[in-house]
């Protein structure tokens, strides 16, 4: 977790002008911490109504898809300079 943090804060920081990092940080942990327990109330429910292998397997696809959209983002590509 420490480690996640610190790779997302340093992102955060290159990627963001100064005048608005306190803004996107700040919404960045309130999105974070928001939609944690909406997330794991509804892998939850699906659990219980579709079965724990089916919703691994759905879990896992949108976490790999979400690391592929990220692959696709300029934030990866080094800038000027």
């Amino acid at each position: 977790m420490a480690v996640a943090a610190i790779c997302s804060l340093s992102l955060r920081q290159e990627v963001t002008p100064n005048r608005l990092l306190g803004r996107v940080t700040s919404v960045f942990w309130a999105t974070h911490y928001a939609l944690g327990p909406v997330g794991a109330a509804a892998v939850t429910w699906g659990a219980e109504a579709y079965g724990v292998p089916l919703v691994c397997v759905l879990a896992g696809g949108g976490c790999v898809l979400v690391a592929l959209a990220g692959l696709t983002t300029p934030v990866r590509h080094p800038g000027p300079g």
